[in-house]
């Protein structure tokens, strides 16, 4: 009972007052770099509009943002092998020189014509002459070594959004998706 009365005696002290309202607050306290509190007047602080550099650099950051979101995105679909493949290329047979020039082009000519997920098929390279690589190496196929050095060009990186390793479904090690960004003009 003494603890019922205790509540209703702090119920009924506090029962004609409001909270403060957040704009009527005045002062907020800080910490500066000596280690000291400091309470300073919130309406004192002028807020500076962002120079025409920072505002550049705020909209590059968030550009950046929505692409790193939008490549995670794609790298999960297409992991899941969920996205519709525009065009399979095949590159077993194929000499280095040839298997190059033949990624540039289709990339080009599916970038003009808004194909945007290519399946490379390079395949995994097991035979390798047996005095290289002593063991260090599970694959030695050449086209499958240089293809992400293609793909890291700067004239063609820029028409790439993403590059993964397939799944196994579409030929596991020895061959990758390569997802081109949206083709703006």
């Amino acid at each position: 009972m003494n603890k019922e009365k205790k509540n209703d005696v702090f119920l009924d002290a506090i029962a004609g007052t409001k909270p403060i309202k957040k704009s009527n607050r005045n002062y907020k306290s800080i910490t500066t770099k000596k280690g000291i509190k400091k309470k300073i007047n919130i309406k004192e602080i002028e807020i500076t509009p962002p120079t025409p550099k920072e505002k550049k650099r705020y909209q590059e950051e968030e550009i950046q943002s929505q692409f790193k979101i939008e490549k995670l995105k794609i790298n999960k679909k297409l992991k899941r092998g969920t996205v519709n493949i525009d065009k399979r290329i095949d590159l077993h047979g194929l000499s280095v020189k040839e298997a190059k020039i033949l990624f540039f082009e289709t990339v080009e000519t599916c970038f003009v014509t808004q194909k945007r997920c290519i399946l490379f098929i390079t395949g995994k390279g097991m035979g390798a002459a047996q005095n290289e690589h002593r063991g260090e190496k599970l694959y030695y196929g050449k086209i499958r070594n240089e293809f992400s050095s293609w793909a890291n060009q700067k004239t063609i990186s820029r028409k790439i959004l993403s590059v993964e390793q397939a799944g196994t479904a579409y030929g596991g090690d020895g061959a990758f998706f390569v997802y081109l960004r949206k083709n703006r003009n």
